[in-house]
């Protein structure tokens, strides 16, 4: 027998299910055509204004820096476009859009991981520690620009750049 009690358990399953697909569903990659490169405005451009402001402090940082340049690098179509800088024509890190959200992603090596005081960044930094990737020898960092990110992101890279 079919009440509208019934209907709206249903209902709220269904939903719950719906949400539960899209969590596990990867986000919209920000800029997934490689015959489109984005210019480097159009990366804050997309994003709300705090986390756009957050976004430009590390850009700025980095662009600051006497021997680090910049360019827009295609990483495939999982990826998409994102702000490559180079230190001495060496890879330093990428900023990207990982759908929504401003992320900086960093390798260290084991001197530079050995450089960075992971105790004083806040959980944002914290936590790209503790689920860093790669191996000893290098080790892969994915930290979020949002909150306090922004200024984790720039510790781990003052670290990486000291080392060289």
């Amino acid at each position: 027998m079919h009440t509208r009690q019934s209907d709206k358990k249903h209902a709220a399953a269904s939903e719950s299910e719906g949400k539960e697909a899209a969590a596990k569903k990867p986000p919209k990659v920000a800029f997934p055509k490689k015959n489109q490169p984005p210019t480097a405005a159009a990366f804050a451009a997309r994003l709300p204004l705090a986390l756009g402001k957050r976004f430009e402090m590390v850009r700025s940082y980095l662009l600051k820096q006497k021997e680090i340049k910049e360019d827009v690098y295609f990483y495939g179509p999982k990826t998409g476009w994102a702000l490559r800088y180079l230190l001495d024509e060496r890879p330093l890190c990428a900023l990207l859009l990982y759908g929504d959200a401003p992320v900086g992603i960093v390798s260290l090596s084991a001197a530079a991981a050995a450089a960075v005081n992971w105790k004083g960044l806040t959980a944002y930094g914290q936590l790209a520690y503790k689920n860093a990737h790669g191996s000893p020898a290098l080790l892969w960092l994915d930290v979020p620009l949002a909150g306090t990110g922004a200024a984790d992101f720039k510790a781990i890279l003052r670290a990486k750049i000291a080392v060289g």
